[in-house]
């Protein structure tokens, strides 16, 4: 158990060298998963949904993902933020510094043992410019790096973020936050 207390203190702290605003770790069990957030994706319906290969209904299932959860020990909860002037597009940029972090995490967490360690970004990918799934029977062209948001897999992010003493603020205005998880 200390050893895996020290890889994750590891990643924590190389998560906030590397510019992660925040970075807590809370029980994977106070992840908070609520199917209004999946609803969201359809109603009204998100542009990127059957648009993208990581978003519903590609996504796996709440239920499939609900029991896959309970599997899961610990959850780090990464976030990254800055100032939003409401004009400039700097806010994916930043969203895209958020699926770095969350990627670089998983991976740092999968070689120190974590064999089921598995990453979840905020909004939708955006390694590509266009998403293969507009495109009926292209595979993902970045499937190690693409990842699913915490909202595709119905997880309420406010309610987990609060649980983690953290927080996210809508609508945005003074300043931009994203939440990221790897769950352990």
């Amino acid at each position: 158990m200390k050893q895996e207390d020290d890889v994750v203190k590891r990643i924590v702290s190389i998560l906030r060298q590397e510019g992660a605003t925040r970075v807590e770790v809370i029980p994977a069990s106070g992840i908070v998963i609520d199917e209004r957030v999946r609803l969201k994706c359809q109603v009204p319906l998100c542009d990127s949904y059957n648009r993208n290969l990581t978003c519903p209904p590609h996504a796996p299932s709440i239920d499939a993902f609900r029991k896959t959860l309970s599997l899961y020990t610990n959850a780090v909860i990464v976030q990254v933020s800055q100032p939003f002037d409401g004009v400039s597009d700097d806010a994916f940029a930043l969203a895209n510094r958020l699926h770095e972090l969350i990627n670089w995490g998983e991976t740092e967490a999968f070689k120190a043992g974590y064999r089921f360690a598995v990453g979840l970004i905020g909004s939708c990918c955006r390694l590509c410019e266009e998403c293969a799934a507009v495109n009926p029977g292209e595979r993902c062209r970045f499937p190690f790096k693409a990842r699913p948001s915490m909202s595709a897999m119905g997880i309420d992010v406010i309610a987990t973020t609060e649980k983690a003493g953290l927080s996210v603020k809508f609508p945005v205005t003074d300043a931009v936050t994203w939440t990221g998880v790897i769950l352990l």
